[in-house]
């Protein structure tokens, strides 16, 4: 099976955490927030282009099962990718770099506030 991810439109810039005096936020818990609100945005605005020509919404296990094909050596599985999306995990650099690949976003768009693609 062969797919392409295909981003529909820009990211308007979500609602991304801010430390300002609220609820402060711990390095691990920012950058799981920002990620996960990065990662999030880029699986709403995509759509899947199957072999046959039709195209549907980018799922969780559309997304695994195709890092399986393109990157073997990258273990992530639909369950990790979930906790990610949730907040619940940080990623490996590896998956970091391969989801930049799949998105055609520089690394750096996971991990920082900046918004440019």
């Amino acid at each position: 099976m062969s797919i392409t991810v295909v981003v529909d439109s820009p990211s308007d810039g979500g609602d991304l955490p801010h430390q300002d005096g609220g609820d402060s936020l711990s390095p691990r818990q920012a950058a799981a927030a920002i990620f996960s609100s990065r990662l999030s945005g880029l699986i709403a605005e995509s759509v899947v282009s199957t072999e046959d020509g039709s195209t549907r919404s980018l799922t969780l296990y559309s997304l695994a099962q195709h890092l399986e094909l393109a990157y073997p050596d990258v273990p992530v599985s639909q369950s990790g990718l979930y906790r990610l999306i949730h907040g619940d995990a940080i990623p490996r650099l590896d998956l970091v770099i391969a989801l930049a690949r799949v998105f055609d976003v520089p690394p750096e768009y996971f991990v920082t506030e900046d918004q440019r693609r």
